[in-house]
């Protein structure tokens, strides 16, 4: 009777201090049911802090509850905790000027603080058509994790920082405006030279009017599939490259822009896997027809030629 009992005697110490062990291991990662990181759930507040006004209480959720990865526009990754994505778009921005800042609009007012550095897995952030003062911060750059940045509908003002250079898995990157001219510009734009896997570009009504080798950036960035430089103050697209990296590349828009010379000397006809492209409102010249010899691809054509019929949304 011993001899069988003393097993399970010594068993039983043993299950039960297995259990006690790996609970105490639960209990450590998770000590109140949490699932995001604490540090993290910080920075978001100190984010909302900066925030001033928000009319449609988007930011409501945040600081109700301890697990920040149940606020509204926080996306955390299930293994680890970390936030992985912020997506605070403003909707129903006001229809009159396109952004968040009019009368009617339903965007977030305030700073964008620098607390969003703790967020150390942040591969997506949206914070576009919002009402957020002053420049693009400078700060953004160190977010090196980065894969989607959109910012557009912005009002800022300044100069693009080249620090968004330093982005270098960035897959996405949206600037554009919506409204008039904005106040911000560029005056050097080969930090984009620096973002290899870059895929989707839009500057859009970025004064870039002191940039004249702007076709060679984009063709050192092969990996592009969509180029919006609409509204920018370019003044010609007649530059010479002797051959296109640019052999993903499907739409392109380049329309209001200040283009003053023969449309067939552009240096784009040499991308002949397009599939859209926007020239609208420029003051190009024909003839041009020649140059769409080897564009097999191109789908739509928006062009208006100086002194000529205008040629709109042609299907080819």
């Amino acid at each position: 009777m011993h001899a069988t009992s003393s097993p399970l005697l010594v068993l039983l110490p043993v299950i039960c201090t297995t259990l006690f062990l790996t609970g105490s291991a639960i209990q450590l990662h998770r000590p109140d049911g949490r699932r995001c990181i604490p540090a993290e759930r910080d920075a978001l507040l100190s984010f909302k802090k900066g925030i001033t006004y928000d009319l449609t209480n988007r930011l409501s959720s945040w600081g109700h509850s301890q697990d920040c990865c149940q606020w509204r526009g926080v996306s955390c990754s299930n293994e680890t905790g970390h936030v992985l994505k912020l997506h605070l778009r403003n909707q129903n921005p006001d229809p009159n000027t396109r952004s968040g800042c009019g009368n009617n609009g339903n965007g977030l007012f305030g700073q964008i603080s620098p607390s969003l550095l703790s967020l150390k897995q942040l591969e997506h952030m949206d914070l576009s058509m919002n009402c957020f003062t002053a420049h693009i911060p400078l700060f953004l750059g160190s977010m090196k994790k980065l894969r989607y940045l959109n910012l557009s509908g912005i009002l800022f003002s300044g100069e693009v920082p080249p620090q968004l250079g330093n982005l270098s898995n960035l897959q996405y990157l949206d600037l554009g405006t919506e409204i008039g001219k904005s106040g911000i510009y560029s005056k050097d734009i080969t930090w984009l030279k620096n973002l290899p896997v870059l895929q989707y570009l839009s500057m859009r009504n970025i004064d870039l009017s002191q940039i004249s080798d702007w076709p060679h950036v984009l063709n050192s960035i092969p990996s592009l599939k969509v180029i919006d430089l609409s509204y920018c103050s370019l003044v010609s697209a007649n530059q010479t490259i002797s051959y296109t990296n640019l052999t993903k590349l499907e739409k392109l828009d380049l329309s209001d822009n200040s283009f003053d010379h023969e449309i067939a000397s552009c240096w784009f006809w040499k991308v002949t896997n397009l599939k859209y492209l926007y020239l609208g409102d420029n003051n190009l010249t024909g003839p041009f027809y020649d140059a769409l010899e080897n564009m097999s691809s191109l789908q739509v054509l928006h062009v208006i030629l100086s002194q000529q019929q205008p040629i709109d949304e042609r299907k080819l």
